[in-house]
């Protein structure tokens, strides 16, 4: 028994892997290879936008940094030369004055000598004095004038970074829009080819079953139908299948233990269930699936839950076997049910 399951899986397998399977999906596969491929690089473009904005952002907030010490400087030095602009003013309106005592006294004739001398030697001082200011206000005004040159070139550059990180958000904008279409169609695609290797699965095993030999026998007991909210059912000489829509149970049809139930090579959900004198029942379809090999099942447990991942209808087909020989099925389902069809 166990070694005509295997026998049944491998030839399966077998016709999973047929080159007429495989070039009805390379097609879309391809596709796919190219887009993923576009969204790597799409990725990877969009990743050097973020760290050159980023980069930039940071320039753009050291040069506001930077801005805002100059100006904080510049005020500094600013009122330091006001002020010195009025020590120089007082110096030379002083020095003026001495000047003109200067010149009083010396052309006083009762003036003394040693007082010249000492107005003299007063206007000397603050001659020296006026002089020493006036350089500190040149001074003072050259570094002032250094710090609105350098203010200004910053301020242009915070300019040209603005204007920078501006061009770069609008292309990282560009970029991302593009990214997410590219995403977008490779979902689609992908889609696409999952449906596409669905109905190519569904077709091979298919084709195996309706190529396998058929025993046009009396039917040793009946089978109750594996899904119960289904839009048609479809007879062929060996299987049936069930058009649903809805997401529902899959029910054994009797009581037996599972032989096979999984993905074959990726290619289908299959369960296959052993209900003892050599008879077997086989359900094929997207499923979700609950049970494993060498569980025993009772008769109406669930197996599995469809699946549908589209608007459009989808297929299960239910099929009986005999010393591993497909049957003329619908002879086997319940004769209450099938008078209901």
């Amino acid at each position: 028994m166990e070694a005509n399951s295997l026998k049944f899986s491998v030839l399966i397998l077998a016709l999973i892997f047929s080159r007429s399977s495989f070039s009805a999906i390379r097609k879309p596969v391809d596709e796919l290879a190219r887009y993923r491929v576009e969204v790597m690089e799409m990725g990877a473009r969009l990743s050097t936008l973020e760290k050159e904005i980023g980069s930039k952002n940071n320039l753009y907030l050291s040069s506001l940094q930077q801005i805002k010490q100059f100006e904080n400087d510049i005020k500094m030095y600013r009122d330091e030369l006001t002020k010195k602009q009025k020590e120089v003013h007082e110096s030379q309106i002083e020095n003026k004055n001495i000047l003109q005592s200067y010149l009083l006294e010396s052309e006083n004739e009762t003036t003394e000598p040693w007082q010249r001398k000492v107005h003299f030697e007063l206007l000397k001082q603050a001659q020296i004095k006026l002089v020493r200011k006036e350089t500190e206000l040149t001074g003072l005004q050259t570094k002032v004038n250094e710090f609105d040159q350098k203010l200004t070139s910053l301020r242009l550059n915070e300019e040209e970074l603005a204007q920078v990180i501006k061009e770069l958000e609008s292309r990282k904008k560009t970029a991302m829009e593009k990214y997410l279409s590219k995403v977008e169609s490779k979902r689609k695609i992908e889609s696409k080819v999952q449906n596409q290797k669905i109905q190519n699965r569904l077709a091979v095993v298919k084709k195996e079953l309706s190529d396998a030999p058929i025993r046009l026998q009396k039917p040793d007991r009946f089978f109750a139908k594996p899904v119960d909210d289904f839009l048609s059912l479809t007879s062929s000489p060996k299987g049936v299948t069930f058009k649903y829509n809805a997401v529902q149970p899959v029910k054994a049809v009797g009581s037996g233990k599972v032989v096979f139930a999984g993905d074959l090579a990726s290619y289908g959900q299959v369960v296959l269930i052993d209900h003892g004198n050599d008879l077997r029942t086989v359900l094929l379809g997207k499923m979700n699936i609950k049970v494993k090999k060498s569980d025993t099942v009772r008769d109406g447990e669930i197996l599995a839950y469809t699946l549908n991942d589209s608007k459009e209808a989808q297929n299960l087909y239910f099929e009986v076997r005999k010393k591993n020989s497909a049957q003329n099925t619908i002879l086997w389902l319940d004769q209450r049910g099938v008078s209901k069809i």
